[in-house]
């Protein structure tokens, strides 16, 4: 049973404060590859949805599909929905076995952040009226400077990462 909210988070998992990102998503025990960090859930939003919802939703949405994504509606809703507490780096630890299952993607170790790739879940719809554009606070070899939601379609990204992306980007990079 989930007490926390709409999503479920590994109970070696904890958010506490981030020297570079504000909160975010740690271990506190070893957790091995594969194994399920946080299964997701809360309210699904349209692009409307996340229109009405102003610049706010560009910044926390994880999409699920072309169409659809994770959102909360307001602030106090993050705390919910942990996955969105989970921050990006261009070298993750974390990514997505399906649609709502965030999973590691090698052995993390007691103390370190829980990251994954923003490629891994964002995309570019031609109705939305925000678009995400961020500057990378990573600090890894292989920093890309700037997180931009086309970022799935960098081949090199792909080919790394491609069994861990959401499986409706998947099935896009496949067509490209």
């Amino acid at each position: 049973m989930n007490k926390r909210g709409f999503s479920w988070i590994d109970p070696r998992l904890e958010v506490r404060k981030t020297s570079k990102y504000g909160r975010g998503v740690f271990a506190n025990r070893l957790i091995k590859k594969d194994e399920v960090l946080i299964v997701m859930g809360g309210y699904i939003c349209n692009t409307n949805d996340e229109n009405n919802l102003g610049k706010f939703a560009t910044g926390y949405n994880i999409d699920l599909s072309e169409e659809h994504s994770f959102c909360p509606l307001q602030e106090s809703d993050i705390d919910l929905m942990p996955q969105h507490l989970v921050n990006h780096s261009c070298e993750p630890n974390a990514g997505f076995r399906d649609t709502c299952f965030m999973v590691a993607i090698k052995d993390i170790f007691s103390d370190e952040e829980i990251v994954y790739d923003y490629a891994f879940v964002m995309w570019s719809s031609d109705d939305s009226e925000y678009h995400f554009n961020l500057k990378c606070l990573c600090q890894t070899l292989s920093c890309r400077k700037i997180i931009t939601e086309n970022d799935w379609e960098i081949r090199d990204i792909q080919n790394k990462y491609g069994e861990y992306f959401q499986p409706f980007l998947r099935r896009r990079f496949k067509q490209i």
